[in-house]
């Protein structure tokens, strides 16, 4: 079988920021997101909070990998397979775009 999500996944070097649109606020140990265009709620544990919190004035996905590798005491490869495949479920959602480099 071919592995067709791997192909899917944004690349590392993909600079990410949340849309202007989109709230954010903690909740507990909980990131509760409204998108204000589609008037959706949307809810992330701690991790994917804080991929939000970096992501939020604009990171590359390797920048997010690095500090969440070091914050969670996790291996940078663990993290960086974590970290593009909730970038991508992030990017369906319309939770956080892709920029173009500065």
């Amino acid at each position: 079988m071919h592995p067709v999500a791997a192909i899917d996944l944004p690349s590392l070097q993909l600079r990410v920021r949340v849309p202007e649109r989109v709230l954010m606020r903690r909740v507990g140990d909980e990131m509760v997101m409204l998108d204000l265009g589609r008037e959706h709620y949307y809810g992330l544990n701690d991790v994917g909070a804080r991929l939000m919190q970096i992501a939020e004035d604009g990171a590359t996905l390797a920048q997010v990998s690095a500090l969440l590798a070091e914050e969670f005491d996790a291996t940078r490869e663990q993290v960086e397979g974590d970290v593009r495949r909730l970038a991508s479920e992030l990017i369906a959602a319309g939770l956080i775009e892709a920029t173009p480099d500065a």
